[in-house]
């Protein structure tokens, strides 16, 4: 089980809306962390302790397997992150696309917790499929974090403004990847 959940999956535990979830938050009746990238998340026994004190009976069907999608160009990277994320965080569900193109029909099928994307790529790059994902309603309770081998200051910002959570460089940093994800 991932130690932090995000608004939604909180939302969907205690069977109310995320604007409910962020309320309770924001007064200070649900306790949250705030990730780097100005997201909350929650850890499962906090919520549990609320929805005791609120007399909410949790919703304990949600899937509790993280989904991870990986969007690079790199089959080899993809891979060794594949191979990484299975080893590190039990139960995690990885798939992999190799372009944009790819990655925006996995995201309807496969509807991943999280999005590992590469900026560099042909056809549809990382920033079209951030932008595409964060506007899109039914997608953007989906975590990104964007992984690049030459991120500007520039680029880092206009990620952040447009969603995604971090950009991380390459080589990975394995423990900061892991961190980051915040699934173990």
């Amino acid at each position: 089980m991932k130690s932090y959940l995000t608004p939604k999956e909180v939302a969907e535990l205690l069977m109310v809306s995320t604007a409910a979830v962020r309320l309770w938050a924001e007064k200070g009746n649900l306790k949250a962390r705030v990730t780097a990238g100005g997201h909350r998340r929650f850890k499962l026994d906090d919520i549990k302790e609320f929805a005791a004190k609120k007399n909410i009976q949790l919703n304990i069907k949600m899937s509790e397997n993280p989904k991870v999608l990986i969007v690079d160009d790199d089959i080899h990277f993809a891979e060794f992150l594949k191979a990484l994320l299975k080893i590190e965080i039990e139960n995690v569900e990885v798939e992999i696309s190799l372009d944009g193109f790819d990655a925006a029909n996995k995201l309807h099928d496969f509807t991943p917790n999280i999005l590992l994307l590469d900026l560099k790529m042909p056809g549809l790059d990382g920033f079209q499929v951030c932008q595409a994902v964060k506007e899109n309603p039914l997608q953007n309770h989906i975590r990104v974090i964007t992984i690049s081998g030459n991120t500007s200051e520039s680029d880092a910002e206009k990620l952040k403004n447009i969603g995604a959570e971090t950009c991380l460089n390459k080589p990975i940093d394995i423990p900061v990847l892991l961190k980051q994800l915040a699934l173990n």
